[in-house]
């Protein structure tokens, strides 16, 4: 693990919302996340560039000479990418890849740790050709012939009513996958099966959401065990501002139990209701760096992904873990009868295990400290009480706006 991975894991399992200067500390944090520009940086280092980490043309010649031996054309924007707040489309960082030379291990790490992302979806033709590709070892040119000898993606909603292909059976076949022939006959048989993707994590978020969400359900409960351990604790005082949301009709809307999991008052639920969305609150907010702001759950997600809508990776693997942890605590809290059990570390590691595991079954790299999303989450697993911690930690949120 290197330093910088080390330092944000430290500061996961040390800080705490008790802290003197808690607020302050969880602005360090935020000021502390690399970027794109500074993940590149690293990653040219770590590959070769020997020059000083500031020298931009130096890493731009760099990076030019990499994409022009490895015959894979120049990113016309290139010349933007090491300027502060700057990213690459996806495509790119596969072209990125290609010039490097990366394996398939290389490749989601390199998606992992500098672009922040999922990296092949093999329900995309054009990446199901890259994945073949980089498994083995032909260069970007060999893959661009290929993907223009097939048809184009035209995403869709799955046909429930046919045969669902699911990525892991594409990957298995251009596994054992003898020829670029082979490759393109068995892409061109499946066409209309390649016109959705991520149905194993959507069919999770929607088993999810069913049991937070249904009657009498785990919002429902979790939101009775909250009200009487503040009660009974004479945490609940007269002011709205601690009047928290809870779902107590059995049917309460999606923004409600939104509202509940994310642990809002009253009076910040009625500030945003109207468009039932708090993204103007996370635009440019201190203590949520770009990389978390982006695609960060929201009601519409929700609904459209419990929907089978197509939506962005990024949208589907951060609601995933925002779910997977409501629901693993939350269902502690109502097995306890209290929203103030004390937490064990065994229960951390279990909850961390539980959302890898999910998140590898479906495709997406596994929770990673240098992604400031993710780091929310495996903050909060450190505390006594990870659900009130990561609630606390959005309400800072809210006073940093």
């Amino acid at each position: 693990m290197d330093y910088y991975t080390q330092m944000l894991d430290d500061e996961a399992a040390t800080l705490s919302p008790d802290d003197e200067d808690y607020e302050e500390k969880l602005l360090d944090v935020a000021r502390s996340f690399r970027t794109f520009s500074e993940a590149l940086t690293q990653f040219v280092c770590d590959n070769g560039f020997e020059c000083a980490v500031d020298d931009t043309d130096g890493k731009l010649a760099f990076l030019k000479s990499k994409f022009k031996s490895a015959k894979v054309p120049v990113p016309r924007e290139i010349d933007e990418w090491f300027v502060s707040g700057k990213t690459i489309k996806r495509d790119t960082a596969f072209q990125l890849c290609f010039a490097f030379g990366l394996n398939v291990g290389q490749t989601n790490e390199f998606f992992k740790k500098v672009w922040f992302g999922r990296s092949f979806d093999c329900h995309s033709i054009r990446e199901a050709v890259y994945y073949y590709c980089i498994r083995n070892g032909m260069s970007y040119e060999k893959a661009t012939d290929i993907i223009s000898r097939l048809p184009k993606d035209n995403k869709g909603k799955v046909d429930k009513e046919k045969d669902v292909l699911y990525t892991g059976k594409i990957v298995d076949f251009i596994n054992s996958a003898k020829s670029e022939d082979e490759l393109i006959d068995y892409i061109s048989e499946h066409y209309e099966q390649f016109g959705y993707n991520n149905v194993t994590a959507k069919e999770h978020i929607q088993q999810l959401w069913n049991d937070i969400s249904r009657d009498n359900g785990l919002a429902y409960k979790e939101g009775i065990a909250f009200d009487k351990s503040h009660n009974q604790y004479h945490l609940k005082s007269e002011s709205a501002d601690d009047d928290y949301v809870i779902a107590p009709d059995k049917n309460a809307s999606t923004w409600v139990i939104y509202a509940q999991i994310l642990g809002l008052d009253k009076r910040q639920s009625d500030e945003f209701k109207t468009n039932r969305s708090i993204k103007p609150l996370l635009e440019n907010n201190s203590l949520l760096p770009s990389l978390a702001q982006a695609s960060f759950p929201d009601r519409d997600g929700i609904e459209k992904i419990t929907h089978g809508q197509h939506v962005s990776h990024e949208r589907i693997r951060k609601l995933m873990i925002l779910l997977e942890f409501y629901t693993y605590w939350a269902r502690l809290i109502v097995e306890k009868k209290s929203s103030h059990f004390k937490s064990k570390i065994i229960d951390a590691e279990r909850c961390v295990d539980k959302i890898n595991r999910y998140l590898l079954d479906c495709g997406y790299p596994e929770l990673y400290a240098g992604n400031p999303y993710d780091w929310i989450f495996l903050w909060a697993v450190n505390d006594a009480n990870p659900l009130s911690a990561f609630r606390e930690y959005m309400r800072e949120i809210f006073a940093a706006e």
